[in-house]
């Protein structure tokens, strides 16, 4: 098994304080298994017998690379053109 699998038995998480909050930290290994990332959102339900349930729910939709460069190039088509500062920057450049 390596560092990044997450074992057959599960997982047991150490509960630390984060400010006034307690806080667990999700293993690289289960955040890939749940398809989740930084800035994503968890969904925590308790049961009556001490369980959790976790749910993975995207904050953002996850876009293919074509889908993001489609949305980078009708941002950019938004932007007004505005004049090179190239040449007022290789001018005022100290070599």
């Amino acid at each position: 098994m390596g560092a990044n699998d997450l074992p057959a038995q599960g997982l047991e998480l150490n509960v630390s304080r984060w400010g006034n909050s307690l806080a667990v930290r999700l293993p690289v290994a289960l955040a890939r298994q749940l398809g989740v990332g930084e800035g994503d959102v968890l969904q925590v339900q308790a049961g009556d017998d001490g369980s959790l349930q976790l749910r993975a729910r995207r904050s953002r939709p996850k876009l293919s690379k074509q889908e993001l460069i489609q949305r980078m190039r009708e941002h950019l088509a938004t932007m007004p053109r505005t004049e090179s500062v190239i040449e007022e920057v290789r001018a005022s450049a100290r070599y």
